[in-house]
């Protein structure tokens, strides 16, 4: 049976996709190229849009956005960073000493069934994060002569591309054959729309949840702000999941702060992510078409197979599978059943 043109833009995507998937498997580094170039190069365009926006000219927009996303970037490894891995040991050992002395007795004294449960998840936990934090300086250690390469080649690949992004744009259904370059032409510039509102909405979200972090972490733990405020936009580039992560700590420090403050911290906690996890979801079902289930399946799934940083791509991942399906097999049933 011959296969219709959409069958064929269809087959030759998957087997492009394929050939990623595979080839981020055998390299980690290529898999951490990929992603952090592809993150940077959507950040840079957001800036780039808003400028054009301003009506303020292409070359110096693009001139502008890559200089103010590369100095932002630098100021972190030099002001930000720093001050975070400073101050992981000590928060660590604060984290160990508020579940080993138990604060949370004092004022749960009239509630001795509470105390039970949250000491014995305490003794749950105090372990694990111990073993959490080895296992992370460990594998930090292995990794870090390359990360050189790795941040070497995304700035390259950021600049190039950003410079040259209508080269880039035309050039990629260049790598499809003739009768089917318009279909993956649309297909291309939807998923380059839908991307581009992800990367928005995420980093966005995560701006929001890190600057309320500061603000709060500096009344009530003013040590320890810069290192929160970190940890809070870093997990809310994962959707959902990384809310979960985030919050594991938090609710283990705030024990020793008194069970007033402790309620106080935790109820602004939610309320902020509660407003962003609505605007995310929001924004994400008008302009990727993207459920919250089918993130929470990909982050599980793509997880699994690449690890920690598989969770920060997994929902582009979906995006992809979603849009191809809506571009090309909803497309083709549709068609079929007329």
């Amino acid at each position: 049976m011959k296969l219709s043109i959409r069958q064929q833009a269809l087959l030759i995507v998957l087997l492009y996709a394929a050939i990623f998937f595979v080839a981020f498997t055998l390299s980690k580094t290529l898999l951490y190229v990929f992603v952090f170039s592809l993150i940077s190069i959507l950040v840079v365009n957001f800036i780039y849009k808003n400028m054009m926006r301003l009506r303020i000219p292409h070359p110096i927009s693009v001139t502008a956005a890559l200089i103010i996303y590369f100095g932002v970037l630098i100021y972190a490894f030099v002001r930000i960073i720093p001050l975070v891995v400073n101050q992981i040991g000590s928060f660590y050992e604060f984290m160990k000493n508020i579940l080993d002395s138990k604060y949370w007795e004092n004022y749960l004294a009239d509630n001795p069934e509470l105390s039970k449960v949250i000491g014995n998840l305490a003794d749950w936990a105090s372990p694990r994060i111990t073993e959490l934090f080895n296992n992370f300086l460990l594998e930090f250690a292995k990794k870090l002569p390359g990360i050189g390469v790795v941040i070497f080649y995304s700035v390259l690949f950021t600049i190039y591309v950003t410079i040259y992004t209508k080269w880039t744009t035309k050039s990629l259904p260049g790598l499809f054959p003739k009768r089917v370059q318009p279909l993956v032409e649309d297909f291309l510039s939807k998923l380059g729309m839908s991307l581009q509102s992800y990367v928005d909405v995420v980093l966005l979200g995560g701006l929001i949840v890190g600057l309320s972090f500061y603000f709060l972490f500096s009344i009530f733990l003013p040590e320890y702000t810069v290192l929160l405020s970190f940890w809070g936009f870093i997990t809310n580039l994962i959707p959902i999941v990384g809310v979960v992560i985030e919050w594991i700590p938090i609710l283990i420090v705030t024990l020793g702060l008194g069970l007033k403050n402790f309620i106080v911290v935790n109820l602004i906690v939610a309320a902020v992510h509660f407003g962003a996890f609505l605007f995310f979801i929001f924004i994400m079902k008008h302009k990727a078409n993207i459920n919250p289930v089918l993130m929470l399946i990909f982050i599980f799934l793509v997880g699994l197979v690449y690890g920690l940083v598989g969770t920060f791509f997994a929902v582009p991942v979906a995006i992809f599978f979603v849009t191809l399906w809506n571009e090309f097999i909803k497309t083709e049933l549709d068609e079929t059943r007329i």
